[in-house]
């Protein structure tokens, strides 16, 4: 494939919008990709953010209501999808069926069974089993790679349990539309904790509540606080605790327990921009300690989480674009997908068996 990869953006919402400017920052820095449209189901919408985005880069920027549209004018090789998590199955089907490669915002669809459609309809031939790659960008994240260099070779022996923490100071901003807070948020901590054992759980449960931020914001979701347990072969457990009731501000933390030793990614401290990477052993030993500056934005309105993860978002796009140039494989597909979503649709039966069926325990 001719260089630079041609891309553009589907749904330019708050995360389609982050995308499309790295990659016109990818652009500038590598110069082996381009921003060539935006597409989003408001014309106007999809209008006033190419016009946003122009002064930013010489060649143009066409705005397209439909992905119809988009492909008709055939100025595009690969696509970052941001829609709406409703429309996911719809979007990455038409355009891995028109033969373009796709970075799909997690999760992989709105429910198991669209997942699983959609899986099995990637794996019907080889283009389309290599087409999609999914955006678990944590994977890409300097302090948790660092985290799981240290947990592969060793340095806190066997794993037993894994915990991970996501929590949001402020519920959802207005208009947003969420599949519910584990689909929302959990989604990513269940990936990280499968990506860092490198196992699948047989058993997951889920507890939910609605606390503080549900009282206080017009976004309609399920709960504003739930955990979700998971246990693993050879007696490993997996704890996630995702929030939107963290008021004090945006909080994300993973400990990863050994025989050995305990690794430990961040914490809350008056600093966001700065993540520490710990890994200790027994009696309080410290193995060894990394801090790890995260950029700084300089636009101040970009969400908190991008603040936290920006890095890694650009970091998931730059293996992206390499291996669309390349024709080669992702290391993360629609299969890490919908496996997430199978973990998450266990625990979300579990809730909805107990909501139907509760007991009090005194």
């Amino acid at each position: 494939m001719k260089k630079p990869l041609r891309i553009a953006v589907v749904g330019v919402g708050r995360m389609g919008c982050i995308h499309a400017k790295h990659v016109q920052e990818l652009s500038h820095e590598t110069q082996q990709c381009q921003l060539t449209a935006v597409v989003d189901s408001h014309q106007d919408i999809a209008v006033s953010t190419a016009r946003e985005l122009q002064p930013h880069q010489p060649t143009e920027i066409r705005p397209y209501q439909t992905i119809e549209q988009m492909i008709a004018e055939g100025n595009v090789d690969a696509v970052v999808v941001a829609s709406k998590t409703a429309d996911h199955y719809r979007d990455a089907k038409r355009l891995v069926d028109a033969g373009y490669r796709v970075l799909l915002e997690k999760p992989l669809t709105d429910s198991l069974q669209s997942s699983k459609d959609l899986a099995n309809h990637l794996e019907t031939d080889l283009l389309k089993r290599n087409s999609v790659m999914l955006a678990f960008m944590r994977r890409f994240d300097s302090p948790l790679v660092l985290a799981k260099e240290w947990l592969d070779a060793g340095r806190i022996g066997r794993p037993f349990k894994y915990t991970s923490i996501l929590e949001d100071p402020l519920p959802p901003p207005d208009g947003y539309v969420s599949p519910g807070l584990l689909s929302d948020m959990a989604i990513h901590n269940i990936d990280e904790i499968l990506w860092l054992h490198g196992d699948r759980p047989h058993r997951a449960v889920a507890l939910g509540a609605n606390l503080y931020s549900s009282g206080i914001s017009d976004v309609e979701e399920d709960y504003d606080d739930a955990m979700l347990q998971l246990w693993f072969p050879g007696n490993v457990l997996g704890q996630i605790q995702v929030s939107r009731n963290h008021v004090i501000g945006y909080r994300t933390e993973t400990w990863i327990y050994g025989e050995e030793g305990m690794i430990h990614v961040g914490h809350i401290q008056e600093n966001p921009s700065v993540m520490t990477v710990n890994a200790f052993g027994r009696n309080h030993q410290v193995i060894e300690k990394r801090t790890i500056e995260l950029r700084k934005y300089e636009d101040k309105t970009v969400p908190v989480f991008v603040e936290r993860f920006g890095d890694a978002y650009k970091a998931e796009l730059v293996h992206f674009i390499e291996r669309c140039l390349t024709e080669q494989p992702f290391s993360v597909t629609h299969r890490d997908g919908l496996l997430a979503m199978q973990v998450l649709s266990a625990g979300q039966n579990f809730i909805g068996a107990n909501d139907n069926n509760s007991e009090i325990i005194y």
